[in-house]
């Protein structure tokens, strides 16, 4: 009978423990998600903080004063050279081919020409007069005036031309 006793005592502790233990491992689970539940429920709160709150040391983009870097790099610019306008007078209005030699006349010390336009109004050059844009009288002779014209090339240099202003003769055409 003793070991009947000893027995159910034994199997009685068994129980005992086992339920004891099952309770124990039921608060320690639920301990471990009520845990669980605040680290999440804390973390929602951080995330929430973040995001609706506004931190301030979060990064901001400002983008006056800036760039646009999906521009490229390098952009091909075009340089236009400011050509100022001039208000031609007198007999810079005409360009030779415009004019016609009408009469050479020379003294002892001085030379002219008389040309007209083609509505035949009559002027007066002599020797170093401008005429047209780039014209230069460079000299009258006794049957033409000769002109001398600048232009420049594509390489920039100035390069000169001559025209002669034919005095036409009586039956001339």
């Amino acid at each position: 009978m003793q070991a009947k006793t000893v027995t159910t005592f034994v199997a009685a502790l068994i129980a005992a423990c086992l339920i004891h233990g099952m309770q124990a491992g039921a608060l320690f689970a639920a301990g471990e998600e009520a845990a669980a539940e605040q680290k999440e429920q804390k973390f929602t709160e951080k995330m929430a903080a973040i995001l609706f709150e506004g931190k301030t040391d979060a990064f901001f983009y400002q983008r006056e004063g800036r760039n646009d870097p999906f521009e490229p790099f390098i952009q091909e610019r075009v340089v236009a050279k400011e050509v100022p306008v001039e208000v031609l007078t007198g007999m810079r209005k005409f360009e030779p081919g415009q004019l016609s030699v009408v009469a050479i006349v020379s003294s002892a010390n001085d030379m002219f020409a008389m040309v007209q336009d083609s509505n035949n109004q009559g002027y007066i050059i002599r020797e170093g007069i401008l005429l047209g844009r780039t014209g230069v009288v460079t000299a009258i002779v006794p049957n033409k005036v000769i002109v001398k014209n600048y232009t420049y090339n594509l390489a920039g240099d100035k390069i000169y031309k001559t025209v002669e202003m034919v005095l036409k003769q009586e039956g001339d055409k």
